[in-house]
């Protein structure tokens, strides 16, 4: 297969940053735009940025009572499909912006489920820009592990709020002085602050906070000073949101509190490798554990639920290589058919949890071989997904 590659080539320019003490202002700016959607209506300011929002996002209907709409990535890997070299440019420019002198040691955080690849290819960038040792890297999770619980916070407007971050292992000899939190979107702050106060609760010891997202809809909010330690922040964009939903939540024991009761579940992984749930010294670049099937033509590497750098480092090093290859994953988040999303796969989770899976804007008549990618065994991927895209099933479980 493909070498993977260990390291990355030039840096690129930084974006957008910003702390609690200073705004700077910055290129692109652009007037108001309203987004129709099937839950309400969505009117978007951008404020500033150095990425166009044109290139960083769209916008989806959510079956969420907790809040009607999705900001769609175009870079990120996930519910649209994205060339290789896009996702790592996008994290590449997100990671160029990320104080350079946090004390160390340092450890990067990426937020499941969405944020998990972006945040490991932001470590592996910092390791490579700073030439330092002592940076690190974790993620939250939503499945139970046989091993000890660092801490749990909540994510309020997700469809899954609870996220578990475990014990590093092994166990550093020094605890982080810095975190760099990683998520793909800030809109209240909310979501950063509870998981900074559990993180330093937990590791009382931390000096400083540094917080990278794609897209910060927060404009107005002040939420780096609510924060539990010193706080910069930066995005590759910068606006504001105003929604409007067409109909209210429903009403306690109606289909909000349903929807909670399936969507808040937690799976449970009796056999676990870790790929970054309990702590990364260095980046990973592992090819799967059987060979791979031959390529034909243009190709779509779907990565699986929170398993999604290895897919993205192997389609990397195909693209490298010279194959039409595009980047998604299957998701826990439920959103309807229109704007941003063109298709909808619906099928049983491979991690065990009984909450149904989703898989957007993968068309099966759109010419490309799919390759499932997995951590959790070949015979947990759902016949029916595997059916609809005729996919080949790669794994990397041990």
């Amino acid at each position: 297969m493909p070498a993977l590659p260990a390291t990355v080539g030039p840096l690129g320019h930084g974006p957008y940053a910003h702390s609690a003490a200073e705004r700077i202002p910055t290129a692109i700016t652009s007037g108001p735009r309203s987004f129709r959607l099937s839950t309400g209506r969505l009117d978007v300011a951008v404020l500033g940025g150095t990425w166009s929002l044109d290139d960083l996002c769209d916008f989806a209907a959510r079956e969420n009572p907790k809040r009607g709409f999705l900001v769609v990535s175009r870079v990120l890997g996930r519910h649209l499909p994205v060339a290789p070299s896009a996702m790592r440019r996008s994290a590449r420019d997100l990671a160029a912006c990320i104080p350079v002198d946090l004390p160390g040691p340092v450890m990067v955080v990426g937020l499941a489920e969405t944020a998990i690849c972006l945040g490991q290819t932001i470590h592996e960038e910092l390791r490579a820009r700073w030439g330092r040792n002592d940076v690190r890297f974790i993620h939250s999770t939503r499945q139970r592990l046989d091993h000890p619980l660092l801490c749990r916070f909540e994510e309020p407007h997700s469809h899954a709020s609870a996220h578990l971050i475990y014990s590093p292992e092994p166990p550093a000899t020094e605890p982080p002085r810095s975190l760099v939190l990683v998520d793909d979107e800030i809109s209240t702050g909310t979501t950063i602050r509870n998981l900074a106060d559990a993180l330093v609760e937990a590791w009382p010891g931390l000096e400083t906070i540094a917080v990278a997202t794609l897209t910060d809809w927060s404009a107005g909010s002040a939420w780096p000073l609510a924060m539990p330690r010193p706080t910069t922040s930066c995005s590759l964009l910068r606006g504001r949101l105003d929604w409007t939903p067409r109909a209210a939540a429903g009403p306690d024991g109606g289909p909000a509190a349903a929807f909670e009761a399936v969507a808040g579940s937690l799976g449970r992984m009796a056999v676990h490798e870790n790929f970054g749930r309990l702590g990364l010294s260095e980046p990973i670049a592992r090819p799967p554990v059987a060979g791979l099937p031959a390529i034909t033509g243009p190709l779509r590497v779907v990565g699986t639920g929170e398993f999604t750098y290895l897919p993205f480092r192997l389609a990397e090093a195909l693209e490298r290589d010279g194959h039409d290859v595009v980047v998604q994953a299957t998701s826990r988040s439920p959103a309807h058919v229109g704007g941003a999303m063109r298709t909808k796969l619906r099928f049983e989770d491979n991690y065990g949890t009984g909450v149904p899976n989703y898989l957007y804007n993968a068309d099966p008549a759109d010419g490309r071989s799919t390759w499932l990618a997995h951590e959790t065994g070949a015979d947990t991927i759902d016949p029916a997904l595997v059916h609809a895209l005729g996919a080949d099933v790669i794994g990397w479980n041990a």
